[in-house]
């Protein structure tokens, strides 16, 4: 039997793409662009397979509400997905597979950190070689898409998604943006061991109006050409997969109905050819933000804004049949949304291979190359934020050491939010990982129950080191705060444990930047853990014991209050600063960061040359190497995260004060010293301008080299 061109898999994507739309009829197009929750299947089994073979979905997401990061759902089951989908494949008229979606945020069995605390680690090639691993273990069960990488830019730590991001920083995010995407997706998207990446959320749905999730978002064309798309521009060159669009109304538009974002500067501008899928609900939203009249009018301008699939189903299964045949929508853009899923599923490879080995999750999940890349990753996450007199590394002999607070023993909370399938009893936790680490110390703890249980162990031991933070239960979607604090209670158990005199060391394990009095009062050591997945308490401990040097540095800038917020480097100048030197922000606090952006310290110390140029005049289509040597002037080992910012002296626009352009992590040996150059290209030296043209930089500009965003070294030079 001759099978149709769409079949056939040496024909190319394109060709087979028409051949089986040529093939289909309205409702199964309609069904293509459907995206349908695992509802009740076990109970509806038989109605989710009538649909399905029928034709009237084309994806499978694994979730069976839209708030699956907050709380448990199905398991993923490689015998049920293959199930489903032998009834698309095997009984459908044309046999079109699914695309079974998840949200494999950072991590399946083996869980890496929060992608905020993977952003601390200014290593994106290491994000990579994880993700790679992360998208094995989630193909292994029959995942084919998944919804990351998250590359809103966040300046507002109180809203609870921040977790997600990558902090407050385009050219940072940019960098991680990319990796994420070639991790999950591969050299090649139809070998079995990738996933379809999905860059979220278009866009700017990280600067919801007071950290409220799902808010209003006011931001100028200059800062979201500026700030926001650049990430998602980094994503479309490293060949994303997918783009989900937002929740978000972005100046009196909701993102998910701006033809102007979707079809203009997505589709057309940037040459996206991949597939838009709706944030779940955000289309039927628009009736609801009161510029759609009802479902059918919110069905008819998410198609036309170039929203391909709906998540969930309704809005496009109910209305597009009859939207088209009144004309309210054109056939062309039907056609070209069913163009661009087939386009997916045919890259994916699900044509010639529909099925999942069910035997393969066995051999994978948390194999043992995948536990000591995560382990790596976390332990580069860690950032030290304070270390008085030197008091880590801990030696590994000759102590008594209290491991105390809430995070002494906690498990799940490691896992943050959006951690749909890592196992609580995976996870090692502080204690454990310090007793494995340094056998010989002598490690007494309590339980978190009662403060003078702990304040006692206290007083018995020589160094206390208190593990404090949040839950995961107060991270995530719709878990936003209203004020930058720990949790209740832990100022004044950090208080007590501080007021016993011994030497404190504290350990945030947090899914977003918290100030804290009391730790800025009484501690002599501050750690930054995130929320670090599995391998939390192992990294940990190494850091600690002095292993490894820490090598994290902040991916946000830490307030010292809320009232600062928002906060970030990226400030511009005050035009009355010009007179008014004398002029505070705040007459109560100072308006500086508590600890800022690319701040953190090692168990060693760096010395910087004077910066050297290749040129004080460039051409506009020359490249200024800009170079310092960096030596290491301590007694051990460390990483150093070199950083290069930029500033525009004069410019169309106002600009930021410094914006960080490139980033080296070098690691030396003691009096080693290494010298570090970067390229700051023309394309680095742009911007948008008044009308959204990307303009050259040119004129006077000023070069800083460091180790945080404060650094004052810097040269100057001139674009012609």
């Amino acid at each position: 039997m001759l099978l149709p061109d769409y079949q056939n898999p040496d024909l190319p994507i394109v060709a087979r793409v028409d051949d089986l739309l040529s093939k289909m009829t309205l409702a199964e197009k309609i069904g293509q662009l459907c995206q349908s929750p695992m509802r009740d299947y076990d109970n509806r089994k038989d109605e989710h397979d009538a649909a399905i073979r029928q034709g009237r979905f084309g994806s499978r997401i694994l979730a069976d509400t839209a708030w699956a990061g907050n709380a448990p759902g199905e398991t993923v089951s490689p015998v049920q997905l293959n199930e489903i989908q032998r009834v698309a494949v095997e009984e459908s008229r044309l046999g079109i597979p699914l695309i079974i979606a998840r949200d494999v945020i950072y991590g399946q069995r083996t869980v890496l950190p929060i992608p905020l605390a993977q952003a601390a680690s200014w290593n994106p090639d290491l994000v990579e070689e994880a993700y790679r691993y992360i998208a094995t273990e989630a193909a292994s069960l029959g995942i084919h898409w998944t919804f990351a990488p998250m590359l809103d830019i966040v300046r507002d730590p109180r809203w609870g998604r921040v977790i997600e991001s990558s902090g407050e920083d385009p050219y940072l995010a940019s960098q991680f943006a990319g990796a994420v995407v070639r991790g999950f997706q591969g050299d090649d998207m139809s070998q079995p061991d990738s996933l379809l990446a999905c860059a979220k959320h278009f866009i700017g749905y990280g600067a919801a109006e007071g950290g409220r999730d799902y808010d209003t978002t006011e931001i100028t064309d200059n800062t979201l050409y500026n700030v926001y798309l650049p990430p998602f521009k980094a994503a479309v060159d490293a060949g994303v997969a997918t783009l989900m669009s937002g929740f978000n109304d972005l100046g009196g538009t909701p993102v998910t109905g701006s033809k102007a974002l979707i079809q203009g500067w997505l589709k057309t501008e940037q040459g996206f050819d991949g597939m838009v899928v709706s944030d779940w609900g955000s289309i039927s939203d628009l009736a609801y933000f009161g510029v759609a009249a009802d479902s059918a009018d919110a069905a008819a301008q998410g198609l036309d804004a170039g929203v391909d699939m709906a998540m969930t189903f309704e809005v496009y299964d109910d209305n597009l049949a009859n939207l088209l045949n009144e004309d309210r929508i054109s056939e062309e853009r039907l056609n070209d949304a069913v163009r661009r899923v087939l386009t997916a599923k045919f890259k994916a490879g699900l044509f010639e291979r529909p099925y999942v080995d069910e035997e393969w999750h066995k051999r994978v999940l948390r194999d043992p190359k995948h536990v000591a890349k995560a382990t790596e990753l976390a332990e580069q996450c860690v950032v030290l934020l304070k270390n008085n007199q030197s008091c880590l590394p801990l030696p590994k002999q000759g102590l008594k050491v209290a491991v105390l607070g809430p995070h002494a023993h906690s498990q799940r909370q490691h896992l943050g939010s959006w951690c749909l399938d890592g196992k609580a009893k995976d996870v090692t936790s502080i204690y454990d990982g310090i007793v494995a680490a340094a056998p010989e110390l002598d490690v007494i703890t309590e339980s978190a129950a009662f403060a003078d249980e702990m304040v006692e162990q206290a007083h018995r031991a020589d160094v206390v080191i208190l593990c404090v933070g949040e839950s995961h239960r107060r991270t995530g979607e719709a878990r936003n705060v209203a004020e930058l604090a720990l949790p209740a209670g832990q100022e004044q158990l950090i208080a007590a444990l501080g007021q016993t005199g011994k030497p404190l060391i504290v350990v945030q394990c947090t899914g977003r930047p918290l100030p804290s009095p009391a730790i800025e009062q009484y501690a002599d050591a501050l750690v930054y853990a995130w929320q670090s997945g599995t391998e939390t308490g192992t990294a940990v401990a190494r850091v600690l014991l002095g292993d490894v040097s820490p090598s994290g540095r902040l991916p946000m800038s830490v307030p010292r209050s809320t009232g600062q917020v928002p906060i970030y480097y990226g400030r511009k100048l005050i035009g009355k600063m010009r007179a008014y030197q004398e002029y505070m922000p705040y007459k109560d606090q100072a308006a500086t960061p508590l600890y800022p952006f690319g701040y953190g310290l090692t168990y060693s110390t760096f010395n910087y040359s004077d910066i050297t140029l290749s040129s004080t005049l460039l051409g506009q289509q020359e490249t200024q190497v800009a170079s310092v040597t960096v030596t290491n002037s301590g007694n051990v080992t460390a990483t150093e995260v070199v950083q290069c910012y930029l500033r525009h002296c004069v410019a169309q626009t106002s600009r930021p004060e410094r914006e960080l352009k490139d980033f080296a992590r070098i690691t030396l040996a003691p009096g080693e010293s290494q010298q570090v150059d970067f390229a700051l290209t023309p394309e680095k030296r742009t911007y948008f301008g008044n009308a959204k043209q990307l303009l050259a930089g040119r004129g006077d500009m000023l070069v800083y080299i460091g180790e945080d965003a404060t650094t004052s070294r810097q040269a100057s030079f001139t674009v012609e």
